[in-house]
C-alpha cells in the first residue's frame, strides 16, 4: 500500500496584537498572477505604518527632495527603496523601523542584492553610513522596475531600452493573424499589464 505524505504550512495573523487561530495554506498564487501586487500591498501595509511612524520622531529627517511629500519609501513586490537624509540618526531610525517590520513578519533583507545610494556627502560620511547599514555603495543612475532613476531629469536615451522592449513586443504581434480590432485589443491589454507591473 502506498502512502502519500502531505506537508502543510500553518499561518496566523496578528489582528490588533492578538493572533488569529492558525490556518493552513494549501494553495497559493502562481508567479506573475495579477493578484500578487494586491496581496503584496496588503502584506506590506505594516511596513508602511512602521515607516510612517518616523514622521512623529523629531530626530528623523526626510531626504531633502522627499520632505514636502513626507516620502520615506517606495515598494513593489520584492523591491524596496527607502529615503532619508544622509545623517547617522535618520539612517539608524529608518533601519530600526525596517528591522521592526522584519522581526514581526520573519522576513529578512538580502544584503547581497541591497545597495545604498548617496549624493552630496563626503566619502567619510558614506563609509560611516555604509557600516551602519551593512550594505555596499551603488552608483546613480540605477534601474527600478526597468526604469532608470537619476537625480537629474530623465532623457530619452536613458529610457530607450525600455521603449525598445515595448516596441519589440508590438512588432512581434504584427506577424500574428489578427484583425485590426483584435490587434488593438491585444496591444491595450498587454500595455495595461506592463503599466500595472
Amino acid at each position: 500500500m502506498d502512502y502519500e505524505l502531505y506537508y502543510y504550512c500553518f499561518f496566523s495573523v496578528l489582528i490588533n496584537g492578538v493572533p488569529s487561530p492558525p490556518f493552513a495554506a494549501e494553495k497559493g498564487l502562481r508567479q506573475g498572477d495579477s493578484m500578487s501586487p494586491f496581496l503584496f500591498a496588503i502584506g506590506m501595509e505594516y511596513l508602511s505604518r512602521c515607516l510612517y511612524e518616523l514622521d512623529t520622531i523629531p530626530d528623523f529627517n526626510y531626504h531633502p527632495s522627499c520632505e514636502k511629500l513626507h516620502l520615506s519609501h517606495l515598494m513593489f513586490t520584492d523591491d524596496l527603496l527607502l529615503f532619508a537624509r544622509a545623517d547617522e540618526c535618520s539612517v539608524k531610525l529608518l533601519l530600526q523601523a525596517f528591522t521592526k517590520f522584519s522581526l514581526a513578519f520573519g522576513l529578512s533583507t538580502n544584503m547581497d542584492k541591497s545597495e545604498a545610494y548617496f549624493g552630496g556627502i563626503s566619502d567619510k560620511t558614506q563609509v560611516v553610513l555604509l557600516h551602519i547599514l551593512g550594505m555596499v555603495s551603488g552608483s546613480i543612475p540605477f534601474r527600478y522596475l526597468g526604469v532608470p532613476l537619476s537625480s537629474k531629469k530623465l532623457t530619452i536615451r536613458k529610457c530607450k531600452p525600455l521603449i525598445d522592449r515595448v516596441t519589440a513586443r508590438i512588432n512581434g504581434w504584427a506577424a500574428k493573424h489578427l484583425s485590426n480590432a483584435g490587434r488593438m485589443q491585444l496591444i491595450k491589454s498587454v500595455l495595461f499589464g506592463v503599466q500595472t507591473y
